[in-house]
Parts: C-alpha cells; structure tokens; sequence
C-alpha cells in the first residue's frame, strides 16, 4: 500500500471514530434531555397547579368530584349529587380527608370541611384565595390591596384562626407552590413573577410584565399577558412566545394549553377559549364564549360562562360536548 492509500485510509478511520463520537455524545444528551425533562417537581399542593392558579371551582379525589357554585357538592360514582357544604365557595382544595376552600359567606375566610362528618370550621379569618396545601402547611395570598395583604402560612396540626403566620407583606396574586419555593404576581411592581423561599427570604423576580396569570407544568413556567401566552423555565430563561392572543387565565393539562381573555361582555377583544398544543401549534377556538376559573377534570374543561349568568360550563378536550354543567344536575 503507496503512502497515499494509508493516509486515505487513516482519514477514513479517523472520520469513523469521530462521527462514533459523536452519535454517543448525541445519544447521551438526547438521554439526559430526556431524564431531565421527567425530573420535575411532583409535590402535591391538593389540586393541580393549573386549577389552583385560576382558583379553582372543581377538583377531584379517590374518584369523587367536588364543585362550588352556591354551595360545595359532591359527585360519585353513582352519579349522585352530595352537598358537602353550605357556603358560596371558590378555591376548592383536598388534603387528607379534608376540603378547603374560601367561604364567601364569611368574609372570603378560609374553612375546611372533614370529608367524613361534614363538620365545618374556619382554618384563618384573614381573607384571601389561592390555596396550596404542602404537606400539612397551608398557603395563601390575603386580599389584594387589602391592610393585610401579604401571603400566609398555616400549621393544619396547630393553628389559631385568628393568627396565621405572615411571611411577606408583597401585594401577591396567583400563589404557587413549586420546588420548595412561592411564586405570585407582585401587584406592587408591575404585576412581575416573584418568588421567595416557604419562610418569605430570598425573594427573586424571574419573568413577566404585567402577567395576568401562569402555571407550571412538567417543569416549565407558563405565563399570560396582553401580548400573549410564553414558556420559559422557572427562572425565566429560555423564553418563547406561543400565542399571540391577549390572555387573562390559562390552564394546561393532557399536553394542551388552554388560555382565554376574560373581561365584560362589551369588551372588543377577542374572547374565546381557545385551546393548542404544547409548543402552540393547532390554536383553535373551542367556543366563542368567555371563560373564568378555567379548570381541567376528567377531559373535561369547567369555567364559569362569563357570557351565560357566570354558570359553570364544561367542554370536553376534543370539542365533542360543550353543556351547563349546573343544569345537568338542576342547580339551574
């Protein structure tokens, strides 16, 4: 073999090993993607994120669905109507073998009622919403604009209603548990994307401007405002834009986004609901009407008919049943 053919040869090996390396290295990262994409944050806060942050008029435990309207009612298994509670409430949450909520019977206050005996007792007397339960801690954001804004925490093993804990006194919407830290909209500073840590330190500004309203999801931050619907990472980075609708109120679920413009019948903004795919794609109206409280169960999406007396309607995912979930069962 002439010195040629061997410098030939040993490029052609060279090239082989190289482009080996590389597949590894791409098959590697590929895993890596992939592993770390499944390694987010499971911790349960009694609802989903996506129902909590639009502050939830239904939720479901052990095969039992719960919903507010003028009361709080149950759904079995045998379809049969249950009322768990005789209060106006919002906010619907379960943690061992209780629901929680906001009675706006009492003030916007939060209660709980033992699932068992139905006996009922207020768990803070300072109003608020936005309900998330890690483990036997509750957290809330007080009334916005109120003199006891702020966000607290209550022990659920030792708690005086009359005494939550405060840990910041931000003006704070949309309350979220995720990854051992609190994130809310901060109405103070034009409606950012703050987080703190569970004792209200190390408070950190990650994403938005006048966000209306976000959620996470698989590890991702979803978040609205007047120009539309992002993801980005919890922190902020990575920042894409996936609608360009004005949005108010998003929930995600199944792997579709569903996001809508809420606001008063003469607004001339569109507002449907509409509903796409993770990466925005397939954007398409599910109706026309205006929703609020936009929650995901079952397949199906409950909302309050901003345009039909504030009744709770339910679509199914794949468009093929839109009905008022209230006059199924004669509360209309």
């Amino acid at each position: 073999m002439n010195n040629n053919s061997q410098i030939s040869s040993k490029k052609i090996k060279t090239a082989i090993i190289i482009s080996a390396i590389l597949a590894v290295v791409i098959i590697a990262v590929g895993v890596i993607s992939f592993i770390s994409s499944k390694n987010y944050d499971k911790t349960p806060i009694g609802n989903t994120h996506s129902n909590c942050a639009n502050r939830s008029i239904v939720t479901e435990a052990d095969g039992v669905l719960y919903f507010a309207d003028k009361k709080i009612y149950a759904i079995g298994s045998d379809n049969r109507l249950k009322t768990i509670a005789e209060y106006e409430a919002i906010d619907l949450v379960v943690h061992d073998g209780y629901i929680y909520y906001v009675n706006y019977d009492d003030n916007q206050s939060i209660y709980r009622t033992n699932l068992t005996t139905l006996d009922s007792e207020q768990v803070s007397s300072i109003p608020g919403g936005y309900i998330n339960i890690v483990d036997d801690t509750l957290y809330y954001a007080a009334l916005y604009g109120t003199s006891t804004s702020g966000v607290y925490k209550v022990d659920l093993n030792n708690f005086d209603p009359d005494n939550p804990e405060i840990i910041t006194i931000d003006w704070a919407t949309n309350l979220l548990y995720y990854n051992k830290r609190l994130y809310f909209i901060n109405q103070a500073d034009l409606s950012r994307l703050y987080s703190m840590k569970l004792d209200g330190s190390d408070r950190a500004v990650h994403a938005g401007n006048a966000t209306t309203s976000f959620t996470f999801y698989e590890g991702n931050l979803y978040y609205s405002n007047v120009y539309g619907v992002y993801r980005c990472k919890p922190d902020g980075s990575s920042l894409t834009q996936l609608s360009s609708i004005r949005t108010t109120t998003i929930n995600i679920a199944n792997g579709y986004i569903y996001h809508c413009f809420y606001s008063d019948s003469t607004s001339t903004y569109d507002q449907s609901l509409y509903q796409m795919k993770m990466d925005g794609s397939k954007e398409i109206a599910l109706t026309a009407d205006s929703g609020s409280h936009l929650c995901y169960v079952g397949e199906y999406i409950y909302f309050r008919n901003v345009y039909k007396g504030m009744d709770i309607y339910r679509i199914k995912e794949d468009n093929s049943v839109y009905e008022n979930f209230l006059k199924i069962y004669g509360l209309n």
